[in-house]
């Protein structure tokens, strides 16, 4: 195998910086970290457009540009206004093209992220097809067939086993295939029909330095009131389908009506932020915030009472959202609206640092959002849990780990399953 001090690895995402919400605060410093271990990176990836779903202005980003060792390509396509399923899968596709016609004859390594799943899965069938076949590690940080099953339900049955084919066709075709937590393993294995062995869990890591603030002071600069006169509810991210938001409208529309002294903020975009103002219109407990710059995002969260994560019902196995590994590392109480067997709520019970809730309930939202901020947990549970189990260091580390040699992963569920058989 190639040394490591010329191994050549490339990124293929459609997220990256100066993105710096959800997937691309990951990919971002997966490649920084990775170069400072010794890889030669390059990043090919989409011009930035997410959570808005509108491309940033020129202004704030190249198309080619090195930035900490590593060497990013920008590519520019279809970014859709108002993204739906027949878009976004339009946007995947269009990329998948512009990604897959690049060359990939100097790199010993290609990672493709999903999401894109049809952008990863165009490039995987194009570097199939080459006379260079480099090794191909796929980083699932979204299950898209589960998605589809757990939002859309029996009316997305058709497009389900669509995603389902190709989803299993691309885990399939990997060398390796890089999950976000130990609970993916099995139904990857069973409903996927991927190799154990394939299978490598990094879990997403805090990518935040937290620092003291002066609370009084950041809630005034925010226009909130002072700690013990409002409760503040924060919910950061990206404010689409799955986040099931016309719950948290619902509880301040409750919160209005019987005057409580509470002020839920979504802080953020995505495409369905239009419709969940409209159905707000009016609501003086409820305020929108566009996506806030890394400082300023800090000081939110430590300046709120409530850090929330909200679910659509039914949501299972889908993802893990990476608000969390920031929520926790701020040590403010978390409140999960989500379903008790979901990934999202064992994350939460896990770490100490909140409560979970019955998702689509605006009641008990607001009763448990009113009793946390009145007895919040231990400050240090999620800063601990975060430094135990979402380390940056150990995240990339082990990546890299990954990059430099094929191990061999039995995981123990598979070998206890293997044990009760013989």
């Amino acid at each position: 195998m190639t040394s490591i001090d010329k191994l050549r690895v490339t990124l293929v995402t459609v997220n990256f910086a100066p993105e710096t919400t959800g997937i691309a605060a990951y990919t971002t410093s997966l490649a920084k970290g990775l170069t400072q271990r010794g890889f030669e990176l390059s990043v090919v990836t989409a011009a930035p457009h997410y959570p808005a779903w509108r491309v940033l202005s020129r202004s704030e980003w190249a198309s080619t540009e090195m930035v900490d060792g590593v060497h990013i390509r920008r590519l520019r396509s279809y970014v859709p206004a108002h993204p739906n399923p027949l878009t976004r899968t339009v946007f995947e596709l269009l990329y998948g093209l512009r990604f897959a016609a690049r060359s990939y004859r100097d790199t010993d390594t290609v990672i493709l992220v999903s999401p894109a799943l049809f952008a990863s899965a165009l490039v995987r069938l194009r570097l199939r097809l080459g006379r260079h076949r480099p090794r191909v590690v796929l980083w699932l940080q979204d299950r898209y067939s589960a998605g589809v099953k757990e939002v859309a339900g029996g009316a997305g049955r058709l497009a389900g086993g669509l995603v389902h084919r190709v989803e299993s066709w691309l885990a399939r075709a990997a060398d390796d295939v890089v999950v976000i937590h130990d609970r993916w393993v099995e139904p990857i294995v069973e409903t996927l029909g991927v190799k154990p062995e394939s299978i490598h869990v990094v879990r997403n890591w805090t990518h935040v330095t937290i620092l003291p603030v002066d609370v009084p002071a950041a809630r005034a600069q925010l226009g909130w009131g002072r700690p013990g006169d409002e409760v503040v509810v924060l919910h950061s991210g990206n404010m689409g389908a799955k986040q099931g938001l016309e719950n948290v409208v619902e509880a301040a529309r409750l919160a209005e009506r019987q005057e409580l002294p509470i002020r839920f903020v979504l802080a953020g975009d995505g495409n369905q932020r239009e419709h969940l103002e409209r159905l707000a219109d009016g609501c003086a407990t409820l305020e929108f915030m566009g996506p806030l710059p890394e400082p300023e995002y800090l000081r939110a969260l430590q300046a709120a009472d409530v850090l929330l994560l909200n679910e659509l019902p039914g949501l299972t196995q889908t993802a893990v959202p990476s608000k969390l590994t920031s929520y926790f590392a701020s040590g403010r109480p978390v409140l999960a609206a989500t379903e008790s067997g979901s990934v999202s709520a064992d994350e939460v019970r896990a770490s100490g640092a909140g409560v979970v809730i019955n998702p689509g309930e605006p009641a008990s939202l607001l009763g448990a959002a009113m009793t946390l901020a009145g007895s919040p947990t231990d400050p240090s549970s999620g800063p601990e849990f975060a430094a135990r189990t979402l380390s940056q260091d150990a995240g990339i580390s082990t990546f890299a780990a990954l990059l430099q040699q094929r191990p061999v992963t039995i995981h123990p569920i598979f070998n206890q399953k293997e044990g009760a058989r013989s």
